[in-house]
């Protein structure tokens, strides 16, 4: 029998005003499996004031099982301040909870064995691990989800709302976007308890919010390096940072045997002169060797991982069941693995397997664009549309949508994409722009 969460009644620590909450305390995923999702969402235990939009998680003790990873875990906040011994027996009713609605056949040696943990983080690496997701996935999405809540809160305060946003602007990307759209309809079709009309008219404002914003720089981007000298000087600055493989992966393109030549020559004239600097150009040319192998070995597990769910979704009886199921691992590996296999099976003449990818990559993008907002979901198509006919199919299917708005998006998806793509895309993009900008009135000149 499901464990029911318990209707409790807090008060909201910013404004004072009461409202009730579910809490769950026992989280039997092998009972409830819908409660994978929400838990993995943030959505459980949380609490979100219906008057004034602050939310958080609540401190409270939980039990999460799931018996497919025979995992049993128990989290008991730090913040609860319990004796050793009230944490045991707290630990030991939950427990004993879960095993007394297991079949007795079904208790195996971990039952004896739960996993305690004091953190709330610590439990949701704990479940996603055992998952198989990996860390990174989970620090992103639960920084998304960490933001959302920070925003929402900030939104009666527009000088704070909006310093926030720009402090954060690097962080709302594409998949950002795609989780806020993703929460909205969720708890918009009721899949969220304790979700009120309000919350979810939260949400929305929130993300139009976000869209209206005027367009802004990424603080994130890096400082432009027209040269190789340039770059190498602004390399050695970051050199030995916390950030240096991101900061390598920045300057990818411009990473080239050239650069190498360039720095290899600078190299051996310090050497030659014995300067000083001989030994940290030589330590720059190690790190960015070591980061490039670094970086390698990751494309070549993310594309390895993506070229087996491509395999599996090919060999499912239904595509579109398979689609939907692995729609979170849809991201820009997948696409570039599958359409690498297209353009080889077109190029082999295997028409039968190229047909079948083709089908298979409509069906993914359409899973990925489906949760995004209208402006955004028109972007996407522009950005993967042929010149000009697929742009001009596009913008026709939807004119109500291109409007300022829509241009300044397109802008602002285009800045992010253009340092990293050649000048032939790069002119695609510009000429689809000026097809955007005929349309809007007093943008084309």
């Amino acid at each position: 029998m499901p464990f029911p969460p318990i209707p409790s009644q807090i008060r909201c620590p910013k404004c004072n005003h009461p409202f009730m909450v579910e809490v769950h305390a026992v989280v039997d995923v092998g009972l409830e499996p819908e409660l994978k999702d929400r838990f993995l969402r943030g959505e459980l235990n949380r609490a979100l004031c219906p008057e004034c939009g602050t939310g958080g998680l609540l401190n409270t003790a939980l039990v999460y099982h799931d018996p497919a990873h025979e995992l049993l875990v128990a989290y008991v906040p730090s913040e609860l301040q319990m004796s050793a011994e009230d944490q045991e027996r707290t630990i030991g009713s939950l427990v004993n909870a879960v095993m007394n609605e297991t079949p007795s056949e079904q208790r195996k040696a971990y039952f004896f064995s739960p996993k305690t943990v004091l953190t709330y983080d610590s439990l949701y690496e704990t479940v996603l691990e055992a998952e198989g997701f990996s860390k990174e996935l989970l620090e992103k999405q639960r920084t998304w989800l960490n933001l959302i809540n920070d925003l929402v809160a900030a939104m009666d305060d527009e000088e704070a709302f909006n310093r926030l946003a720009d402090e954060n602007n690097d962080k709302m990307d594409y998949e950002f976007y795609l989780l806020l759209a993703d929460l909205i309809d969720t708890r918009a079709d009721g899949g969220s308890e304790g979700t009120t009309e309000g919350a979810v008219d939260s949400l929305r404002e929130l993300r139009e919010r976000l869209l209206s914003r005027p367009m802004a720089a990424a603080p994130g981007a890096p400082p432009e390096a027209k040269t190789a000298e340039e770059l190498i000087d602004l390399l050695l600055v970051e050199l030995g940072s916390p950030q240096w493989d991101h900061t390598v992966e920045d300057y990818l393109p411009q990473l080239d045997y050239a650069f190498f030549q360039a720095l290899t020559a600078r190299l051996e004239a310090a050497e030659a002169a014995g300067k000083e600097s001989a030994a940290t150009l030589g330590q720059l040319r190690q790190a960015l060797l070591d980061a490039l192998d670094r970086h390698t070995r990751r494309m070549r597990e993310a594309e390895d991982e993506a070229s087996l769910l491509i395999m599996e979704i090919m060999e499912a009886d239904d595509m579109d069941a398979a689609v939907s199921e692995h729609e979170a691992q849809l991201d820009d590996v997948f696409f570039l693995v599958l359409g690498r296999l297209h353009q080889t099976a077109v190029s082999r003449n295997n028409t039968a397997r190229a047909d079948r990818l083709a089908q298979l990559l409509e069906k993914a993008r359409d899973a990925r664009e489906s949760k995004l907002p209208p402006l955004l979901r028109l972007i996407s198509r522009l950005l993967r549309s042929d010149y000009p006919e697929g742009s001009q199919r596009w913008l026709d299917e939807e004119p109500e949508l291109v409007t300022d708005e829509l241009l300044r998006l397109f802008d602002r998806y285009v800045a992010d994409v253009s340092a990293n793509v050649g000048e032939e895309s790069r002119q695609r993009l510009e000429n689809i722009r000026a097809q955007v900008a005929e349309r809007v009135p007093g943008a084309a000149d």
